[in-house]
């Protein structure tokens, strides 16, 4: 396994590209934006590198533990966001955005790092695409709950240094799409997976339950972006919500109640 100060490094790389963009914020200078990117590009290279390493010590994708998916997670966030950054050039948007991947970075760092091994029923290709398409899509969403977070903010002061509402409300909306369309590949995987593991498509074990409600709530989000009423600031606040219900059954199934998809 890699020395662990290398995963500090990325978390300092990851920092100084926060702090780029908090002072991009403020001072409103283009090289700040540059640099920030720059750190967040080098930042994406170093953990797809430690992510790639770790997966050809394991054997497979190592996400069967908390510290694992946490890490995962906060890959699959950075790279969202240098997407929506090289596509749209978001600016002082990427502070919150990149803050959160922190958040998440730094909640992995002082755990376990060791790679447990692979029970049989998880040895299949179609547990890794489950995997992926799921913290993918997870990732979209938290990028979703970002924009909509901003919107909010950029509603009360209109600020110069943030994206238009116009702009940040079609962003939102093209997250939750692409989330939307992940997740739905995410639980297509899983189904396929589980019947051929357990003879069984879906399960009522509560992870699986809660799982289909995220994708039956995004599904309805996906509808609501055609209902004037919702639009706007409603659903900047579904955005948030949504993701509530996403970090529940992630975190809060897997670390405190029984179910086929613990974390440790």
């Amino acid at each position: 396994m890699p020395d662990k100060t290398i995963f500090y490094l990325l978390f300092a790389l990851y920092a100084a590209a926060v702090c780029g963009y908090a002072a991009h914020a403020v001072c409103r200078r283009t090289w700040l934006s540059r640099t920030s990117l720059a750190l967040t590009a080098a930042g994406v290279l170093l953990h797809s590198g430690l992510l790639t390493q770790r997966w050809l010590a394991a054997g497979y994708l190592p996400v069967t533990n908390l510290f694992a998916t946490l890490f995962f997670f906060s890959w699959a966030l950075a790279l969202t966001f240098f997407y929506f950054e090289l596509r749209y050039r978001l600016g002082a948007t990427g502070l919150f955005v990149m803050l959160l991947n922190l958040l998440l970075l730094g909640g992995a760092l002082p755990r376990d790092q060791r790679i447990p091994p692979l029970i049989p029923s998880l040895d299949t290709p179609l547990f890794e695409l489950h995997i992926i398409f799921s913290f993918t899509g997870y990732a979209m969403f938290a990028m979703a709950f970002s924009l909509g977070v901003l919107y909010l903010i950029q509603a009360r002061i209109d600020s110069a240094a943030l994206p238009d509402l116009g702009v940040l409300r079609r962003l939102n909306e093209e997250a939750i799409f692409l989330g939307f369309g992940l997740f739905t590949l995410c639980m297509v995987a899983g189904g396929i997976w589980a019947h051929i593991a357990w003879g069984y498509w879906f399960s009522w074990n509560i992870k699986s339950v809660w799982s289909f409600l995220v994708w039956l709530f995004y599904a309805g989000m996906c509808h609501a972006k055609f209902v004037r009423r919702w639009q706007g600031g409603v659903y900047a606040w579904l955005s948030i919500a949504g993701f509530g219900v996403v970090l529940f059954t992630y975190l809060g199934i897997g670390l405190l109640l029984e179910s086929n998809h613990p974390l440790e």
